[in-house]
């Protein structure tokens, strides 16, 4: 528990702040039609926890305008605002209903791993619907692709609406007009685009949930690394940059003898490149180096043969 608690702060320290602005703030605007809203809330259940709406917007959840990390960052604010922040110890659990049709692989993958790292516990059940009884078998495999068992068993998968009520704990006269009539009154009315539902779930297959935008974030904290004088070398996703730095007299003897002494200044590297080897160029904050150490008791002893001999 207690390394969990350490991993969730750091987590926080890297994702917090987001602001309801740009983006974020659209996706997130209260003023739209419950119907044009990713997330919002549905009510409370019989037993007394908040009810809220995914909606997929039936493969239109990701668009051009909105990347799968804006959709990300925009769900994490909507969760602490309306869960996390809320009054009651009850009111700080949730029940998901997922609608729409498939959710994008990669903003699934992302937000049920971070599900369960940072939010433990705050979700009580979730319910996926609607979804022809043909398919339910198809969405169950798409969730074992990103989700831990444990979350899973969670996760009801339904095409009716009596089971989906039964499963988020509200009464027909809470749902909203636009999800009433059940399946197929709701797809003679929204008409999805069922090859784009299809290409949307074969590229999560393929993909398996992976994006280079949403796996490298939150940016890892950057770290300090050590100046080493002399030519320079920086890897970066295997390009190397020009070399920099000068040779003196002294290079003949030792190849670090004679160089021009580091210059300090503050500069932060990433940690990425530090875990590659990275050695970075004069002007990053100094730490004690030892290589500069034997470099100097080098030059002390070769001094002082010099003045021996002479």
């Amino acid at each position: 528990a207690a390394a969990m608690f350490v991993k969730n702060l750091e987590w926080r320290r890297r994702a917090f702040p987001l602001r309801r602005e740009g983006r974020i703030a659209e996706l997130l605007d209260e003023s739209l039609p419950h119907k044009e809203r990713r997330f919002a809330r549905m009510g409370t259940s019989l037993d007394g926890l908040s009810v809220i709406k995914q909606d997929m917007m039936w493969a239109r959840f990701v668009t051009e305008r909105y990347s799968a990390l804006d959709c990300v960052k925009a769900y994490i604010l909507f969760l602490e605002e309306n869960v996390v922040m809320a009054p009651t110890f009850l009111e700080r659990q949730v029940v998901v209903l997922s609608y729409g049709g498939f959710c994008p692989a990669d903003w699934g993958r992302a937000f049920a791993a971070l599900l369960q790292d940072n939010y433990p516990e705050r979700l009580v059940r979730a319910v996926i619907w609607p979804v022809p009884g043909i398919l339910c078998k198809t969405v169950r495999t798409f969730c074992f692709m990103f989700a831990s068992k444990e979350l899973n068993t969670k996760i009801k998968i339904e095409a009716e609406e009596s089971e989906m009520l039964k499963g988020i704990g509200l009464t027909s006269s809470q749902l909203p007009e636009y999800m009433q009539g059940g399946l197929w009154a709701i797809v003679d009315r929204d008409k999805p685009d069922v090859e784009l539902l299809r290409r949307m779930v074969i590229d999560g297959f393929r993909s398996r949930g992976h994006s280079r935008d949403l796996d490298d974030w939150p940016p890892a904290a950057p770290v300090l690394l050590e100046a080493v004088d002399g030519p320079h070398v920086i890897v970066q996703r295997g390009q190397k940059s020009e070399k920099s730095g000068r040779l003196g007299m002294g290079s003949c003897w030792c190849g670090c003898l004679g160089r021009d002494p580091p210059r300090v200044l503050p500069q932060v590297v990433s940690p990425r490149l530090a875990d590659k080897g990275t050695r970075c160029p004069a002007g990053v904050t100094a730490q004690p180096n030892h290589r500069q150490t034997r470099c100097a008791i080098w030059q002390l002893a070769l001094g002082a043969l010099l003045a021996f001999l002479a």
